[in-house]
């Protein structure tokens, strides 16, 4: 029979090669896939199968007969080494041991097995990686983590109101924004950070040798950003915001699914306390319980006095992670300093100490986000005692 034409199969080709690059990682599943075509199609599926690999024309016979050699011979490698062998290298040998008279094949065409290992680990849409990847890389960095005894964090995050542009605009806008939050995500982050898609709205970020305090700053920086940046889709502006829940391992979790389910579970809190905003995961179920200070709060940046302790006397947030304050001058996001908090049923005002993580511009303050970094013993007992009888408002 004479050899098949490739403008005639193109879209046969093109089948294959999406199979490929949508089961690159499971061979067992591309070959099923396979079985399924050639009951569609019929013999013509093995002289294109074997082009897409070889690059070499085959007739319809000699190419089923090749294919059914193919996987005869990986078996046989497979029973002899005592482990799968993949079907690369089943075919580089077949054709150098078994079919020892055609020269020079062109084994496997790079590019394309280039773009199935690629669209096997990342998402088609956004570029960014796939859940499956984000899983593997996952229990890794925990792997990792033991063994050399060092912290990571993850950052979960959900576009605000997403379903809403997809019902106004259209869901190519949908589409449109999340790429565009994808993107300036990707320019962002690390070279050594993983950023996913989880799933429809949902992205994550794997962040290694990163405590909560430095996750939260760069967190507070994409929130930022994707809050100020510019949207136009066919002539119409719109904007987007994120919200975010920040875990940490080992402090929070230890295992995959437990980090991934507290970081959730901050990414809820954040949802529920208004949006556009990023969340520690705490076991504290009373993190952000409002309270009104009898008194001031003062702060200065640790290490050195700049005149007088800055006074801030409208009460805001007040947590066992951190405190939300008004602010009559802005604060650098990463600053260290010292506040010091007056409890109505203390004698003395507690010290802490925190890390600046959210700034935000009002027309006549701005509301500084701080979060702990040292408290502990006397003090957050005290606090904890405090909150505790303080009814949220």
């Amino acid at each position: 029979m004479s050899t098949y034409s490739r403008e005639n199969t193109q879209p046969l080709r093109e089948s294959i090669i999406e199979f490929m690059k949508n089961h690159g990682q499971d061979e067992e599943k591309f070959l099923e896939e396979l079985e399924r075509i050639a009951l569609s199609e019929g013999d013509l599926v093995f002289p294109v199968l074997l082009n897409v690999f070889t690059q070499l024309d085959f007739n319809r016979d000699e190419a089923k007969g090749i294919w059914e050699g193919i996987l005869k011979h990986r078996k046989e490698m497979s029973d002899s080494f005592k482990r799968q062998v993949n079907l690369l290298t089943a075919i580089c040998d077949y054709f150098l041991t078994i079919r020892k008279s055609f020269h020079y094949p062109k084994v496997v065409e790079l590019k394309v097995f280039e773009e199935a290992n690629h669209f096997s680990k990342c998402d088609s849409l956004t570029g960014l990686y796939n859940r499956g990847y984000f899983e593997d890389s996952l229990n890794g960095e925990i792997s990792r983590a033991r063994r050399y005894q060092t912290e990571f964090s993850i950052l979960f995050m959900d576009l605000d109101d997403f379903k809403s542009i997809n019902d106004s605009m259209g869901h190519l806008a949908g589409d449109f924004v999340l790429k565009k939050v994808a993107n300036l995500i990707t320019h962002e982050k690390r070279e050594e950070d993983v950023v996913a898609r989880y799933g429809g709205e949902e992205l994550v970020i794997i962040l290694p040798e990163t405590n909560k305090v430095n996750t939260i700053i760069k967190a507070e920086r994409i929130r930022k950003k994707i809050q100020d940046m510019p949207l136009v889709f066919d002539g119409k502006e719109t904007k987007i915001t994120i919200s975010g829940g920040v875990a940490t391992f080992p402090q929070d979790a230890q295992e995959a699914n437990a980090l991934i389910k507290c970081a959730d579970q901050a990414l809820y809190r954040a949802k529920s306390e208004g949006k556009n905003r990023i969340c520690l995961f705490s076991t504290d179920k009373r993190q952000y319980v409002r309270v009104d200070f009898a008194g001031e709060v003062k702060v200065r940046p640790l290490g050195k006095w700049v005149g007088q302790s800055q006074v801030f006397a409208k009460s805001k947030d007040l947590s066992l992670s951190g405190i939300l304050f008004e602010s009559k001058a802005p604060m650098e996001i990463g600053t260290k300093i010292q506040l010091e908090i007056s409890i109505p049923s203390l004698d003395n005002p507690i010290i802490l100490v925190g890390t600046v993580v959210r700034v935000e511009v009002f027309e006549n303050h701005y509301d500084v986000g701080v979060c702990f970094v040292q408290l502990q013993g006397a003090d957050r007992r005290e606090l904890s005692s405090f909150l505790k009888v303080h009814p949220a408002t």
